[in-house]
Formats: structure tokens, C-alpha cells, sequence
């Protein structure tokens, strides 16, 4: 198993706030060995679990968000005190801890699993998707023409363009906690850019909010958060390459 955890400092004109994040890349075997982290009540929600694709999701996500949460309160608080269940539209929502205020936001692909935690005060969401062309026509569906001007002005191709926007667009919909129910028309990308190591957005009718994105291997890795925080994440870039 290869685990990285980290916190990103989120700059606002007059606060510091601070996120917690984690990435691993395991295989159900790996993860088996940190199931002691979870709460009473996933181990029982993870032992009715049938398909070993389906436990590997479900411990990525989980012990990426445990990891994420406690790098946020930069707290001794046992892993396994405090509980990720889903609320009524299927968003993650932390439970058991001394403080009440840290959400998260998770997100899994193949042997890999992203969890961002946070303050309430300051919103963020993630998305992690694989470059795939067997998904570019599903893709592609939930991208409007203006998009598709946009992706023409960057150095990629039509799949890894589709990609980026269907993760920051995801990414989005995780902080509106709306998830695929919403239309992603409404979730049109404004300006999209290619920066040295990233790729850097914003949206048309959530002008509050901006995304970063990198491009590593055959992944594309999203994050969302308000657009005038400042933040450095050359250390969570420099993990991505080490995955």
C-alpha cells in the first residue's frame, strides 16, 4: 500500500484555514490491513459487502477520508472513533468527532483513492477520474459547445479535454452536494487555462468558486474551492507523481 497524507493552508484575506488530504493506491489486501480503522458501525455496513470491487472502493474511500479528517484536526483521536456515513443525497458525513464542523470529500478510481477534509467555513470538493476512452461519448454528452472551444485552445487531445472538465465538474457538484442529479449544463466552465503544472478554471454561474487540476499518468486529479483563497499545493502535486 502506498499512503501519503499532508495539509493544504488556505489563505483568505483576513483567515488561515487548513484542509487535510490523503491519496492512497492499494489493492484489497493492502487495505484489509486498515480495516481496524473503521468505525463499529461501517464494519458492520463493510461485512455485508458481496464483491471484493466493491469492498476496495468502499476502504479507499473510507480510509483516505479517516486519513484527511485527522490531518485537518491535527488531533490524537482514534481512527476508528469517528464514523464517514452518506446523508440523504449521498455526500459523506463525519461523525463522532469532538469537533462537529469537518466535512469531507471523497472521491476513487480503480486502486486509488482521494479524500479531502475541511472546515464548514470553507468549502471544497474533489474528483479523481481515469482517461478512458470508453467514457468519452458519456463525457462529451455533458459538454457544450462553448467547452469544446475551450479544450481546442489547450495542448490536449478531445479525451483528455472531456476529462478534465467532467472532473472539475464533478468536483463541483460534491461542493454543492447535488452529486450526477444536477445538469451539468449548469455547471458550465467559464475560463479554463493551462498554468506550468495545472490546469486552473472557473464556472459561469458559480463565479464564488475555482478549480485546480493536474493531469499524472493516465488520471486526471480535480480540486474545488472558493476563488479567493490562496493556497500552495506543490506538496499534494509532488505526491501525485509518487503514486
Amino acid at each position: 500500500m502506498n499512503m501519503y497524507s499532508g495539509q493544504i493552508l488556505l489563505g483568505r484575506e483576513n483567515e488561515l484555514f487548513r484542509a487535510g488530504f490523503c491519496l492512497i493506491k492499494a489493492t484489497l489486501p493492502g487495505l484489509l490491513e486498515r480495516s481496524n480503522m473503521l468505525h463499529p458501525s461501517e464494519s458492520m455496513y463493510f461485512n455485508t459487502l458481496k464483491y471484493d470491487r466493491r469492498k476496495t472502493s468502499y476502504l479507499l474511500g473510507r480510509i483516505a477520508a479517516k486519513n484527511a479528517v485527522l490531518q485537518q484536526i491535527n488531533q490524537e483521536v482514534a481512527p476508528n472513533s469517528f464514523s464517514v456515513t452518506y446523508g440523504v443525497f449521498q455526500f459523506p458525513v463525519v461523525k463522532h468527532l469532538p469537533s462537529n464542523n469537518i466535512q469531507v470529500s471523497i472521491s476513487h478510481c480503480d486502486q486509488i483513492g482521494f479524500a479531502v477534509g475541511f472546515p464548514e467555513e470553507h468549502p471544497m470538493g474533489i474528483d479523481i477520474e481515469k482517461i478512458d476512452a470508453d467514457k468519452i461519448e458519456a463525457m462529451k454528452s455533458m459538454i457544450c459547445a462553448e467547452e469544446f472551444d475551450k479544450i481546442n485552445t489547450l495542448p490536449v487531445s478531445i479525451l483528455i479535454g472531456s476529462t478534465l472538465i467532467w472532473t472539475i465538474k464533478e468536483a463541483l457538484s460534491k461542493v454543492l452536494r447535488t452529486g450526477l442529479m444536477i445538469d451539468f449544463k449548469i455547471l458550465e466552465i467559464g475560463e479554463l487555462k493551462k498554468e506550468e503544472e495545472s490546469y486552473t478554471s472557473t464556472f459561469k454561474h458559480f463565479s464564488q468558486y475555482k478549480a485546480v487540476s493536474y493531469h499524472v499518468g493516465d488520471y486526471i486529479y480535480s480540486l474545488v474551492l472558493p476563488k479567493n483563497t490562496s493556497c500552495d499545493l506543490v506538496q499534494f502535486h509532488n505526491i501525485l507523481r509518487t503514486l
